[in-house]
């Protein structure tokens, strides 16, 4: 079962997966591999928002050595937010304990819903089963996200519905990554992992296998899970299920 540490609370030590800095010049020039949802993901922008200001249209397709003004994209309101289209309900799977450290259980039989308040309309699945080793802070360029200590050759899947937007190593700090849109609010990210299963514009469906569970330094085998509304990060713990 999915489980907390007795190390797991609210205040963390920074780590190297981070929103980065706008560059002075406010211009980022586009690398190899690079997508506009893994440019908007890197700097905490709304992808949205990304691509009118540089006056890009749908399916936002993006070349090498393309200059992409920064400082023009800006955070979305939650009256855009609200307009936004609702996503289906992923299914939740049962899942095994993996450690033998007395913890409190996190349930995903009975997945806990989300605020009425919030744009999606069901629930989110836990992307591995493991044990929450480090979690969320807004303080500096802290923890963006949340490391959970997972089994070796766990199997990183679809916390929802989605399509993969990103899959690849090129984000400082991340390793190799994939980030999925799950609708026009939501990002979900996977870092650290040892293989990407998936490829860029495939659609999954929540539980769906994305990667090989891989880790950082000695640090394995961990998964960073990361989620973004209207690509600001926000702690992956308020929309995955409950702790009983």
């Amino acid at each position: 079962m999915l489980h907390y540490s007795a190390k797991s609370n609210r205040t963390y030590a920074s780590n190297n997966a981070s929103v980065s800095s706008v560059p002075s010049s406010g211009v980022h020039r586009v690398q190899s591999g690079e997508t506009l949802f893994s440019i908007a993901f890197r700097y905490g922008l709304d992808y949205r928002e990304l691509a009118q200001s540089n006056r890009i249209d749908a399916p936002y397709t993006i070349y090498p050595k393309q200059k992409i003004r920064l400082s023009g994209a800006k955070k979305t309101t939650s009256a855009i937010a609200n307009n936004s289209t609702k996503m289906s309900p992923p299914i939740v799977e049962n899942v095994k304990n993996t450690s033998s450290v007395p913890t409190a259980v996190v349930s995903t039989k009975r997945p806990t819903k989300l605020p009425k308040s919030d744009i999606i309309s069901g629930d989110w699945a836990w992307p591995v089963d493991g044990e929450v080793s480090r979690g969320f802070s807004n303080a500096g360029v802290s923890s963006k996200g949340i490391d959970i200590k997972a089994k070796q050759g766990a199997l990183v899947k679809a916390a929802a519905d989605g399509t993969v937007v990103y899959a690849g190593s090129g984000l400082i700090g991340y390793g190799n990554l994939v980030i999925v849109k799950h609708n026009d609010v939501y990002l979900s990210a996977y870092a650290y992992n040892e293989r990407i299963l998936v490829k860029e514009k495939q659609n999954v469906r929540a539980g769906d296998s994305l990667a090989v569970i891989g880790g950082k330094g000695n640090d394995r085998p961990l998964l960073h899970f990361e989620v973004r509304r209207d690509g600001q990060p926000i702690d992956p713990l308020d929309v995955l299920p409950k702790i009983n």
